[in-house]
């Protein structure tokens, strides 16, 4: 991750990663005038409900006038967010606003329990079905992402999917919201969502591997929220 550059807007940009993930998807992205922290995923009670994590993590903003930015899993939480701080606006990138943006099979898997069966330990593994679904390509890429799968809680990661399948919001939050995604997307298809950004040849793992279109579009995009957000 890049330090913000001089004349810092002052504007303090809390950043919720990808299911499981960490910063280290931001690590070559470059947020400008803007200053990034970081809210790690905290452990998980498998019984612990959705509204009650999101309260926990509200917790780390201290900021006045803060963004949300989520990534995957993290748009979602960030957006869910932003209804117990203020309306806060957001920055989704890689994720959805509504639950009817999610795949078919996404809601249906969540309506009969899918998520119980799956094997999450096997599923952390390196397998090219992953890299497919994350759109890694170069060695490096796959690399990374061997490295963050392994380093996911399975208890937080099989917690987390039930959570994306049953997510019932049915229209976007009222905050302002901005989406970034990328149109070779193999986990939220571009078919189903209505980004204001679009990154061709976009993946799932874009702000590692165009880190450099996805940097410009989040400065963009951050300048615009500030904006409202002032």
């Amino acid at each position: 991750m890049k330090k913000p550059t001089p004349g810092n807007t002052g504007t303090s940009c809390y950043i919720l990663s990808g299911l499981g993930a960490d910063e280290r998807v931001f690590d070559q992205i470059d947020f400008g005038t803007f200053s990034p922290v970081f809210i790690p995923w905290e452990s998980v009670d498998p019984e612990q409900s959705f509204e009650s994590y999101v309260k926990q993590l509200c917790i780390h903003v201290k900021a006045e006038n803060p963004i949300l930015i989520g990534i995957s899993f993290g748009g979602i939480i960030a957006q869910e967010m932003s209804t117990l701080l203020t309306n806060c606006p957001v920055l989704i990138i890689s994720s959805v606003r509504e639950r009817n943006e999610l795949s078919p099979f996404m809601r249906f898997s969540g309506k009969i329990g899918l998520y119980k069966l799956m094997p999450v330990k096997r599923i952390l593994k390196p397998s090219r079905i992953n890299y497919w679904l994350f759109g890694t390509r170069t060695h490096s890429e796959k690399k990374l992402l061997d490295q963050i799968l392994a380093d996911s809680d399975p208890v937080f990661t099989k917690w987390a999917i039930r959570q994306i399948t049953n997510w019932q919001r049915k229209e976007p939050v009222p905050a302002k919201v901005l989406h970034i995604h990328g149109d070779d997307d193999h986990i939220f298809k571009i078919g189903n969502v209505h980004p204001d950004y679009i990154v061709p040849g976009g993946t799932h793992f874009m702000t590692v591997s165009q880190h450099k279109e996805v940097s410009q579009a989040i400065q963009n995009a951050l300048e615009k929220l500030a904006i409202r957000n002032s």
